[in-house]
């Protein structure tokens, strides 16, 4: 996969120059071009909705967004001019989940910010990235709240299972491993000896020119999500790649899982595939 096209998602909160930064950069190493979308909250409420809502508050909540969305356009526009990147804007009214997974078949990638809790401006897309990992046509670039992640990939931690979500993931992977200095493939708890189909992907990326090691580790009472994002600090990796094994909203809840966990607890940019 090469990235000529970079789906950015403009929000208001106070990260958003970060994520910004972070996008222009990898467009100009990789020669291409950032459509910045800003999704404006529809102001009507749902059909379902059995109060009333005066015109004029509806009226001050569009033209909010709609002041929110050109900030948000400008900051991107400003520093792609000085960065001489090209980019297209797109403001466009309805939930972000469906327009972003739209925009996304077009796109090589999508950079998505993680929510900080403590940013209300942040509120309103709590569940977006749980979704759109699991929906996204395209490999999603999450980028923490908390740091400075504009050089990330230096040492790229892959979660490695032998399945087919994370021979998605490391395929979609491709560009920022072929810059890697290091990468690592880390085996959490696995049930049978994959040995074999470890040296296979091994020697895969091999024919790539891509050296890559493989981790095996056995993590006890400890969950996957825990065992990358521990090693992520003990490895001193930068950058995560994974497959998003998505399940119903009930069962998250019920029983957890590894890509909501590691969502909400991330601490370098994580690139999903589904």
């Amino acid at each position: 996969m090469a990235i000529k096209t970079i789906l950015l998602h403009l929000t208001n909160d106070k990260n958003l120059e970060g994520r910004i930064k972070l996008a222009l950069k990898l467009a100009a190493e990789n020669d291409a071009m950032i459509n910045g979308l800003y999704t404006i909250i529809p102001a009507a409420p749902p059909a379902s909705f059995m109060g009333y809502i005066p015109p004029e508050f509806i009226e001050r909540t569009r033209a909010l967004e709609v002041e929110n969305a050109n900030a948000a356009s400008e900051k991107l526009t400003d520093a792609a001019a000085e960065a001489g990147v090209p980019v297209q804007i797109s403001k466009e009214e309805g939930y972000a989940l469906d327009i972003l997974n739209m925009h996304a078949l077009s796109a090589d990638l999508l950079i998505l910010g993680q929510v900080d809790p403590d940013d209300e401006k942040s509120a309103q897309y709590r569940y977006l990235a749980d979704e759109l990992v699991v929906s996204s046509a395209r490999p999603i670039l999450t980028v923490p709240y908390a740091g400075n992640h504009t050089n990330f990939g230096k040492h790229i931690l892959v979660g490695w299972n032998n399945t087919r979500e994370a021979s998605i993931a490391l395929h979609n992977a491709m560009p920022f491993l072929k810059k890697a200095d290091k990468i690592t493939l880390l085996s959490v708890n696995p049930q049978t000896d994959q040995s074999a189909e470890n040296a296979a992907i091994i020697a895969h990326l091999g024919r790539h020119n891509i050296p890559a090691q493989i981790k095996v580790s056995q993590w006890k009472n400890v969950s996957v999500g825990n065992a990358l994002l521990d090693s992520l600090v003990d490895l001193n990796a930068d950058m995560l790649v994974m497959g998003a094994y998505g399940h119903s909203r009930i069962r998250e809840m019920i029983l957890g899982g590894a890509t909501q966990e590691i969502l909400e607890q991330m601490t370098a940019p994580i690139l999903f595939s589904h």
